[in-house]
């Protein structure tokens, strides 16, 4: 059990932490729910960090702010579905940086919502998405049939069947 509901991909905090316009627009989409991070988020907050040049006291901002999220932990179980994840995604010609499938692994494994504005997340079968793009196509759930990704506008049960694999856990 965890106590996120919501897991927020690197996008929606780095726009969060810059309190742009679309971070203003996405702390209302959050309105306070507890919000999960990823460890691999925070590398990649601290990687932009680090090759920015970052001195110590924004870099201490940024460690105050990452306060107010819950990181995540990862079973081995979120690797497995990452996994197959990236190989379905290329076998279709819609390749996912690893970043985007593991954020999408772990929402799917602990069965949270993921707040993005990365569009690499759309049509990942079982995935909820929060997001303040125009025009998002998730029709859940969809599956994988050999060269083909398929619609479906009826709910199909759990488990979540990628190509050759079952996620027939959720964490919580």
């Amino acid at each position: 059990m965890i106590d996120a509901e919501l897991l927020a991909d690197t996008n929606v905090v780095s726009y969060l932490f810059r309190n742009s316009k679309l971070g203003i627009d996405y702390r209302y989409l959050i309105s306070g729910r507890p919000t999960g991070v990823t460890a691999l988020t925070v590398e990649e907050l601290h990687y932009g960090a680090a090759a920015d040049g970052w001195g110590e006291r924004r870099i201490g901002q940024l460690h105050m702010f990452l306060a107010d999220f819950i990181v995540v932990a990862t079973p081995a179980a979120v690797a497995e579905i990452c996994g197959h994840l990236r190989a379905q995604r290329a076998r279709v010609g819609r390749v996912i940086e690893l970043a985007d499938a593991w954020v999408a692994a772990t929402a799917l494994w602990y069965d949270l919502p993921v707040v993005t504005h990365d569009r690499d997340l759309e049509r990942i079968p079982g995935l909820s998405v929060l997001t303040l793009h125009d025009g998002w196509r998730v029709r859940e759930p969809t599956r994988f049939y050999g060269d083909i990704w398929a619609e479906f506008d009826e709910p199909v049960s759990k488990p979540l069947e990628f190509e050759g694999f079952q996620l027939e856990h959720t964490g919580s």
